[in-house]
């Protein structure tokens, strides 16, 4: 192959994810987004709360429920077939923190107030009031729901749910004084939507955000999950898709009392080997590069014969085809023999966390980040022969990359904490024991003002979140460990291991 059309494959190929990563702010979510067989589960009714992972794509998912048309694109039409009861459905944004939709929802100052000045007891009324603002503002021209809105709620309540329903004090102490009635209100609007024939799914994202402090946001998640379990099984059309963090819903924080009963209600996003690889030739083949699309053909069964209208072209099912375009890629071995591994697992194998999970977004990242090294060090184009695009020395240099970026990722936002975890472990040497560990988590290591921020009270309470988010993980021995897919972006160093490219 020529070395100027490798090169174009390689630009193709360090675009096929977004600079910033977020699949919230791609253009084209369609054409980016992979239906996984195991989203069918999001048609059963009973299911109304998806965890996963940073970067599992759950806020993608939740875009395309929401502004894509719903379960359209999600599940197939042989899977809908599963589901009789599929009928006309509608997806609506519950609750959002970013995106023009969130300004009809309270921001978390507002929020933090709430707990703050009102101190209620429970938060239910704060999600039954909001959910009623979310169907009051979207049915407003519908003749039996304005009837509805006219006989349970006051006129000055009822105008505020419609159109200031992020001015909690507006509705607040209203909706909660007389619960009953918007009870009544979602009964009334149930069966309204039962009569039509019309399911209304309500989505709930970015949870997160909804107010600024960690403990305070526990009292938040666990209202709404409160309030589904026991309105969910209720409601026969009025139904919801909570996607929550798996972080926040395992954290022993959270101490929700049924969650020992929610195996029947909750849907975990997994990636495996072959899912990773079925987006990453989905994005390929998606990116509008002709050259690009006839380097995938080349390997039988990689694509699909016919592209979908509104999906563009669609992976196969074929784990050999993967394995075989892996090969095509990069080679057969990480090395010049079996010894490092093969290529087609080496890449899965070095982004799991410490519970096993792998992200797509750092899974693309790698092969972004390695094309986009090549690209600068065109003198190993020649180095590979036939259709190879990548040495396995630039993948295994994007993985610390990788590490670096998915750690700036975890505490930009969500986790702001842990910036001065990493100052504390910089060039520290793994593997650490514990008694070591417990002396750089202790609250007393952070200034005064971030310590309402951490997910614990003490060095253990801080070492459980983080073997609970699997940044961190524990060896037999009692030691504490770390996955490469963290290791760099922690400034941590282990010994031994494969020398990265400079």
């Amino acid at each position: 192959m020529e070395i100027e059309k490798k090169i174009r494959l390689l630009e193709g190929i360090s675009q096929c994810v977004p600079a910033n990563g977020a699949g919230e702010d791609e253009d084209n979510l369609l054409q980016n987004f992979l239906p996984l067989r195991s989203y069918s589960k999001l048609a059963d009714q009973r299911i109304f709360l998806i965890t996963g992972g940073r970067g599992s794509g759950k806020t993608e998912l939740f875009r395309i429920l929401t502004s894509c048309g719903g379960l359209d694109h999600v599940i197939s039409q042989k899977d809908r077939r599963r589901y009789t009861n599929l009928g006309k459905s509608i997806f609506l944004t519950a609750y959002a923190a970013r995106g023009p939709e969130a300004k009809t929802f309270p921001t978390s100052n507002v929020c933090d107030d709430l707990l703050k000045y009102e101190k209620p007891d429970n938060l239910n009324s704060f999600w039954g009031g909001l959910l009623c603002s979310v169907i009051l503002q979207k049915f407003q021209n519908e003749e039996g729901i304005r009837q509805l809105a006219d006989q349970y709620f006051a006129p000055a309540v009822k105008e505020n749910l419609e159109k200031n329903s992020s001015e909690i004090s507006g509705w607040w102490k209203a909706v909660d004084a007389e619960k009953e009635k918007w009870e009544s209100f979602l009964d009334k609007a149930d069966s309204y939507f039962k009569e039509k024939d019309l399911c209304v799914f309500l989505a709930y994202d970015e949870l997160d955000r909804v107010c600024g402090n960690y403990e305070d946001l526990f009292v938040f998640i666990r209202s709404l999950l409160d309030f589904w379990y026991r309105h969910n099984s209720r409601y026969t059309n009025l139904k919801a898709k909570i996607f929550l963090r798996s972080d926040l819903y395992n954290a022993k924080a959270l101490g929700f009392v049924d969650a020992s009963k929610m195996g029947a209600y909750r849907f975990e996003l997994n990636w495996n080997t072959t899912a990773l690889y079925q987006l990453l030739v989905k994005r390929l083949a998606n990116l509008g590069i002709g050259e690009l699309v006839s380097y995938l053909k080349d390997v039988p069964e990689l694509l699909r014969a016919e592209e979908n209208q509104a999906l563009g072209y669609m992976p196969g099912d074929s784990e050999q085809a993967f394995e075989a375009f892996a090969v095509k890629l990069i080679g057969r071995y990480m090395g010049n023999n079996a010894k490092r591994g093969a290529s087609y697992t080496w890449v899965p194998n070095h982004i799991q966390d410490a519970n096993g999970e792998m992200a797509p977004r750092a899974f693309l990242k790698c092969f972004a980040f390695a094309a986009e090294d090549t690209l600068y060090h065109r003198d190993d184009l020649p180095k590979l022969e036939s259709d190879r695009l990548l040495l396995p020395t630039r993948l295994q240099g994007a993985i610390a990359k990788v590490s670096r970026d998915r750690v700036q990722e975890l505490t930009e936002e969500e986790y702001q904490w842990m910036k001065n975890l990493i100052r504390l472990l910089d060039k520290k040497t793994m593997l650490m024991s514990q008694e070591e560990f417990l002396s750089y988590l202790t609250p007393e290591n952070w200034p005064d003002e971030e310590r309402n921020k951490l997910p614990g009270k003490t060095g253990m309470e801080i070492l459980d979140a983080l073997l609970t988010l699997g940044i961190f993980m524990k060896t037999t021995d009692g030691r504490i460990n770390v996955p490469e897919i963290h290791l760099h972006g922690f400034g941590l160093k282990r010994k031994g291991g494969i020398r990265r490219p400079k």
